[in-house]
């Protein structure tokens, strides 16, 4: 007997729905009717608005590992929902916890979804730092959804953050595409080989790849199988490496995205915002910009909401406090730590 996984009610995906502000078109109504879109009629046009819009809505972002009283992160799908929907924060998660949800999500709505394992090539940098089409792939550290309607496969994938497949990609060796309409000179395509690092070539897996223009290499983002069904246990082993390991990018970075949507009733995506650090950047139809440089924690707060919609509580502003990601005021502005304690205490109860 197959292991059942978490389903949402009608009623919290309605929630989503608002949440990812999905055009009124696409509402479908969860359930029997939702199912049967699904199946037999525009499951294809309803899973790419799905994931657009949450890639436009629903930050890609490590927040909890630094802006916390914890530092923890859960992926249970109730977790996951108290967080990006009903607290009403804004918020949103790095890429277990938002492939996590999305599939929770699609499963709900009547979608065919297998959750899989994938492994990310350091080298790749995510689209921040150099890309030569070099490769040093880590375990297993990441996550995709397999999505299978009427017997196509799609990759979906909206946990990668900037420079990831911006729509579902679908599993054929080779295809290029480019990745945002208005950016047509960055391809991406799915290539089945092996990687330099198995023991066995003979051993082919899914590679995600990227080019930005023409002239440039093709640089691997990360592999995966599609035969190999992972368990929600298999994603809290990876859940806590990626979460805790002093060699995960997200234990010592801060970092926060969105997509941008050429309108809020399509499905194009045209650009990304990214607040990395302390910096905060836009590429929009192909031309990139600095919206801000940020050198305190009280402007980086500001910005993750001006910027991104992100608010953070008192008390899990003060979470990063002594961390070696804050941002040292330089004018002495701190955040007002001695004020929050009651705070802190309840979140971390609670």
């Amino acid at each position: 007997m197959s292991q059942e996984r978490l389903h949402y009610t009608p009623q919290q995906l309605h929630a989503v729905y608002d949440r990812i502000n999905l055009p009124a078109r696409y509402r479908y109504e969860p359930g029997d009717f939702s199912r049967e879109v699904v199946k037999h009629h525009d499951g294809h046009g309803f899973l790419g608005a799905l994931v657009t819009h949450t890639l436009a809505h629903i930050p890609f972002e490590n927040l909890s590992l630094h802006y916390s009283p914890t530092h923890a992160v859960s992926i249970h799908p109730d977790a996951l929902f108290q967080k990006i929907i009903r607290a009403d924060m804004g918020r949103g998660g790095y890429c277990l916890e938002n492939n996590v949800f999305l599939g929770t999500v699609l499963r709900s709505l009547g979608f065919d979804v297998m959750s899989v394992g994938a492994r990310i090539n350091r080298m790749g940098k995510g689209g921040v730092g150099n890309e030569d089409g070099m490769t040093s792939f880590g375990g297993w550290s990441h996550m995709v959804n397999l999505v299978t309607i009427r017997g196509e496969v799609f990759v979906v994938d909206v946990g990668f953050g900037p420079g990831g497949p911006a729509r579902p990609l679908r599993l054929i060796d080779g295809k290029i595409e480019p990745n945002m309409v208005a950016t047509p000179q960055q391809a991406i395509r799915l290539r089945h080989d092996s990687i330099a690092e198995n023991e066995h070539q003979n051993v082919k897996l899914w590679i995600f790849e990227r080019r930005n223009n023409d002239n440039a290499p093709w640089v691997p983002m990360y592999c995966f199988e599609d035969n190999v069904c992972f368990l929600p246990q298999d994603f809290e082993v990876l859940n806590y490496f990626t979460s805790t390991h002093r060699t995960s990018v997200f234990t010592y970075r801060v970092l926060c995205s969105k997509f941008i949507l050429a309108d809020e009733d399509e499905t194009t995506i045209v650009g990304e915002i990214i607040l990395y650090e302390h910096k905060v950047t836009r590429r929009l139809n192909g031309t990139t910009e600095v919206l801000a440089t940020l050198s305190n924690e009280t402007e980086r707060i500001e910005a993750l909401f001006s910027h991104l919609g992100v608010r953070l509580s008192q008390a899990q502003a003060a979470g990063i406090k002594g961390m070696a990601t804050e941002l040292k005021s330089g004018d002495g502005q701190q955040i007002p730590y001695d004020l929050v304690q009651a705070e802190i205490k309840q979140e971390a109860r609670g």
